[in-house]
């Protein structure tokens, strides 16, 4: 089982099952029935493992209440996460506001199905985004000097960008055109560049792949010792914040090309909204390489 859906499993357990001593069954018959690999699997032979692995016999009836207790669990902790998707305590099969049991009615579907779907189709995203971008934050260099914003140039030089001297840390403006400037001295390596726009709350706003994009640097090599973004070529002449709130960057350095599609920038998708598949993507092919590096930075805009 891969290394992120087994880590999921274990974050979904401990959310639905708290405390050090988890009901045995329940919990196992969670890690069996929502495993990816086992869902094309019937409930009898789930019963039929538990059996084994337990020494206890699970019959039809008792693995049915299991999981309809760990369905229970999952409602209960994610209700909220659950209603906003559409999925209702009916489609569960947990019943009506008397507590009587519910009949699910579709003709394709069952109760846990729609759990399940939810759990790796929807929520599986959402933990996967603030898993990596956790994960490379805490691997990230944060003492070098290696993003900082700068009022946008006036003008353009035979030879590049004529760069500005940059803008005090505390805060950036909002409604101001700026531009980006990126110091690494990595001639030849590939930055990956990740925004994650965060509101005075601390709720994600917007999540953008900066560099490769068409909207601001359509190649993610790095030609000199600084960089100003966007670049000549790219389809934004400028940066600007239209609101305040907190703007987080995590780049990646790669002496080699991610093999991704979604690397090669689009007109038709200039920036391209990143969703957790897409840092799962890359993080999978990042620990396929030797050599990589992590750096991390926000900025306050006010």
């Amino acid at each position: 089982m891969p290394f992120l859906e087994r880590e999921y499993l274990e974050y979904i357990s401990e959310q639905i099952f708290p405390g050090n001593v988890p009901p045995e069954l329940q919990h196992w018959t969670f890690i069996q029935r929502f495993h990816p690999n086992n869902y094309s699997l019937k409930t009898t032979e789930i019963a039929k493992g538990l059996t084994e692995m337990q020494q206890d016999k699970v019959g039809a009836s008792g693995i049915n209440q299991h999981i309809k207790e760990v369905i229970k669990k999952i409602y209960r902790v994610f209700r909220d996460e659950l209603a906003q998707d559409g999925i209702t305590e009916q489609q569960l099969g947990l019943g009506n506001q008397k507590g009587n049991p519910g009949r699910y009615t579709s003709d394709t579907k069952s109760p846990w199905q729609i759990a399940y779907q939810w759990l790796w189709e929807i929520k599986y995203s959402r933990w996967l985004q603030d898993y990596i971008w956790d994960k490379w934050k805490q691997r990230a260099q944060t003492n070098v000097e290696w993003i900082q914003f700068c009022d946008r140039p006036p003008e353009y030089s035979s030879r590049g960008m004529r760069i500005p001297q940059p803008l005090p840390k505390e805060t950036i403006p909002i409604n101001t055109p700026l531009s980006l400037k990126i110091n690494l001295d990595s001639p030849g390596s590939y930055l990956l560049l990740f925004n994650r726009g965060l509101d005075p709350q601390g709720n994600t706003a917007t999540k953008y792949l900066v560099t490769p994009s068409q909207a601001f640097a359509p190649s993610y090599q790095l030609v000199e010792k600084s960089v100003l973004i966007p670049l000549q070529d790219a389809m934004c002449d400028y940066i600007q914040f239209d609101t305040v709130g907190t703007e987080e960057y995590i780049g990646i350095v790669i002496d080699k090309a991610l093999n991704l599609p979604w690397l090669n920038p689009h007109p038709e998708n200039p920036a391209l909204e990143w969703q957790g598949k897409h840092l799962e993507q890359v993080w999978e092919q990042l620990h396929a390489q030797d050599n990589w590096r992590v750096f991390y930075q926000d900025f306050v805009i006010a």
